[in-house]
């Protein structure tokens, strides 16, 4: 009897194999360029958990020996690799710009995620490292693929019979190994706080997610953000009515006696605006209410976070970590709490809440969650804008100032209580080029600039940049603040001219620092790798009320953070609130010294602790006490275990059964 061979080559069997070298010399690559450290302080070559990496390398090495077809085989082993490449390139740029990494949760905000990013923040050495590296694996693939010419004998099988084999081979190692490495994932000991010291707890919720992204390896943090969302966490019907009732018993009526109660209120989010975009030469009002006229300003106020993450949480007292607000409005989450619904609940009055913003209506997905989700009964947004000045390319702003005057009539309703929230741009960047419409705000600037260098030399810890890229940044950042203050102005004029100044209080205050180009961290003199310097993060948040001040004002160093600011409004304003559902208190309260930030980017602090994880603090200065921080690690641990269960309300629509205005619901 005649035995069936076949001789196959061994490219077949070299193309998966090389992909699991490439790929782990791929990952060592990305991590010590990023400089990651573990907690012992030691340069991490690849992540504490390898064992995710290398099981999903394994499984995606037997796809690529399964197609088994030559061409498509090398498609795929470039595609996979090409991802991979792509993903790093990405994460140094991300981590260059934030201190952050590419989460699945951007990447549903699509364009959004990458319109800011221009080609002057890219990590250029990054990048062209790993292209550098995955170039060389392309020749050193094509002279082995050309110049091997080895085969193997296959007797007495077929060949689907031998692709099937080590296609299993290679799945089942990888799932073994998976499953290992998630039965050997260190747990919390008794004494031990789960969210703090837990690995199984983090590969589960992610809490920490540059610390997720260190320890289980690009492959399993990116596999296990997907499986999480596919597989979300669900709840028993038993477990459904306890988060209702969890809900409802942290409601809070409204208060008729709150000194601000009935009156208006407009919220501004000043974009990227820094301490140091506020002069008394070239942005007066805004120096006026920094000052306490007829205002009180917030100098310990701090943030870090994407400005969608600032918004929502100042509208919403929260933000889901995981899924973005539209897909909680579509997991039938109804927003009951929300700064728009809460406003409109608590007068007899017609009331008007309307959202401002010279971006496009979709940016963010907003035309999904602020009317129908939120509570906003309209929106006017760059479409609407009917002015003679036009928007360019990104970064090419209209003024906030024309954009105002020409939507102040909504601003401003004549016969109507109204809540108005206006989200400025012009301050945004980037600030490397003239910008036609801020030719007066240049030369403002030019004129003022003896008088101002050397009352911020004298009265700051501020420093004007002196390398020239960094000074024209800081040139343009500046003028366009005057944009600004010339806005905000105008609308305290308007509320004078309109009869409206006596019973409307305007909140203003910034998403975040100046990132771009790092201009923050350069005026304020901080090296880009001490990022637990909360210095950083200090911006600013005031409270302009005649009614409130009394025509006086003052300034108050309370620590606080964009989590207080819809707790504060609801307090000053008496409106109906939900503790459960915040995550900070009013900077009115007693609570407020348990108040932290969380950032959505990376770390948690106060204006003298910070930490990536809870466990490892770092101090400001000598006089932090071990009580204090304690009392930080403590709190942090309650945010997170609010933050668990807010993310479960979100992922499952779960709302409570109080119904607070039959109005808006």
């Amino acid at each position: 009897m005649k035995i069936k061979e076949k001789q196959l080559s061994t490219n077949n069997f070299l193309l998966p194999i090389l992909f699991i070298v490439y790929a782990i010399i791929l990952e060592m690559v990305n991590f010590l360029y990023l400089g990651f450290h573990d907690a012992s302080g030691n340069l991490m070559v690849l992540p504490s958990y390898f064992l995710f990496d290398f099981a999903i390398i394994l499984m995606l090495a037997g796809l690529i020996y399964v197609v088994h077809n030559k061409i498509a085989m090398q498609i795929l082993f470039y595609l996979l690799l090409l991802i991979q490449v792509g993903l790093n390139v990405v994460n140094v740029t991300m981590y260059n710009i934030f201190g952050d990494i590419l989460s699945i949760d951007l990447f549903k905000l699509g364009a959004e995620a990458t319109s800011a990013l221009t080609a002057d923040l890219i990590d250029w050495g990054g990048t062209f490292l790993h292209i550098g590296v995955f170039a060389i694996m392309v020749i050193v693939t094509c002279l082995i693929m050309k110049y091997n010419k080895k085969t193997v004998t296959i007797k007495n099988f077929s060949m689907p019979v031998i692709v099937l084999a080590f296609f299993i081979l290679f799945q089942s190692a990888g799932f073994g190994l998976y499953g290992l490495q998630e039965y050997s994932l260190a747990d919390a000991t008794a004494e031990e706080s789960e969210i703090e010291s837990s690995d199984k707890y983090l590969w589960d919720n992610f809490q920490f997610k540059l610390e997720a992204y260190k320890k289980f390896g690009s492959y399993g943090f990116y596999t296990k953000s997907v499986l999480n969302l596919i597989f979300r966490k669900g709840t028993t019907e038993e477990e459904y009515e306890s988060y209702v009732d969890y809900i409802d018993s942290g409601y809070h009526a409204e208060d008729p006696t709150a000194p601000l109660y009935g009156d208006n209120l407009i919220v501004i989010l000043c974009e990227s605006t820094d301490w140091f975009a506020i002069d008394p030469f070239n942005t007066p009002t805004l120096y006026s209410l920094a000052t306490g006229n007829n205002s009180i300003a917030f100098t310990q106020f701090y943030a870090r976070n994407r400005t969608n993450n600032s918004e929502g949480i100042v509208l919403n007292g929260s933000m889901p970590k995981d899924i973005a607000l539209s897909d909680a409005f579509y997991n039938g989450y109804t927003f009951d709490y929300a700064l728009p619904k809460v406003f409109k609940a608590t007068s007899d009055e017609e009331t008007v809440a309307t959202y401002f913003h010279q971006n496009t209506r979709t940016y963010y997905g907003r035309d999904i969650t602020h009317i129908d989700g939120l509570g906003f009964d309209n929106m006017f947004m760059l479409e609407d804008y009917t002015g003679d000045q036009v928007r360019g390319a990104w970064g090419e702003w209209i003024t906030d100032y024309d954009f105002t005057v020409n939507l102040m009539d909504k601003i401003i309703p004549e016969n109507e209580r109204f809540f108005s929230f206006i989200a400025t741009m012009a301050t945004h960047g980037p600030y490397t080029y003239d910008n036609p419409y801020y030719e007066e705000y240049y030369q403002t600037y030019l004129d003022n600039f003896d008088e101002y260098s050397a009352w911020l030399s004298e009265n700051t810890p501020f420093i004007i940049p002196e390398d020239e890229t960094d000074y024209n940044y800081f040139y343009h950042y500046k003028s366009s603040a005057i944009d600004l203050d010339r806005t905000v102005a105008n609308l305290i004029d308007e509320l004078e001219k309109r009869g409206r100044s006596e019973d409307t209080s305007i909140v203003l205050f910034a998403d975040h620092n100046t990132y771009y180009y790092d201009l923050s961290l350069k005026v304020k003199g901080i090296d880009k790798q001490d990022f637990q310097d909360t210095f950083a993060y200090n911006i600013p948040f005031i409270i302009y009320s005649p009614k409130l001040t009394g025509g006086q004002g003052e300034v108050n160093s309370t620590f606080c953070n964009t989590y207080d600011i819809l707790p504060t409004i609801c307090d000053l304003y008496g409106l109906p609130y939900n503790t459960n559902l915040l995550l900070g208190y009013s900077v009115f309260s007693d609570e407020i010294k348990d108040s932290l930030f969380v950032s959505h980017l990376n770390g948690m602090f106060t204006n003298d602790i910070y930490s990536l994880n809870i466990t490892d603090v770092y101090t400001m200065d000598e006089s932090v006490t071990e009580e204090e921080i304690e009392r930080f690690q403590k709190n942090a641990t309650k945010f997170y275990e609010k933050w668990e269960i807010l993310e479960i309300l979100y992922e499952n629509g779960i709302n409570g059964s109080i119904d607070l205005s039959a109005e808006y619901v």
